[in-house]
């Protein structure tokens, strides 16, 4: 059981299990904003390039944080101190 399950009924729980069923057979399947867009508005192949789009935004992401763990794991940062260097 999800979090999102908890507290409800085992009726309501089999009834949206069958609307998404029921949606899946249709084939709408709503993944951002472009897809509610009429196609008159963005063509299909602008809503594959914006789910193209969000997708690699949230690898981005991922690899931000990823970078952030690897750091918080490696421990904490040395101090580098700037070096004086004499020029003759």
């Amino acid at each position: 059981m999800t979090e999102q399950d908890r507290g409800q009924t085992a009726e309501s729980v089999d009834r949206a299990e069958a609307s998404e069923r029921s949606a899946g057979r249709r084939g709408c399947r709503i993944t951002g904003f472009s897809d509610l867009l009429p196609d008159w508005i963005l063509p299909p192949e602008g809503k594959e390039h914006m789910r193209n789009a969000r997708k690699e935004a949230l690898l981005a992401m991922r690899s931000i944080l990823d970078r952030a763990i690897e750091r918080q794991e490696a421990g904490p940062a040395s101090s580098h101190r700037p070096q004086r260097i004499e020029i003759d």
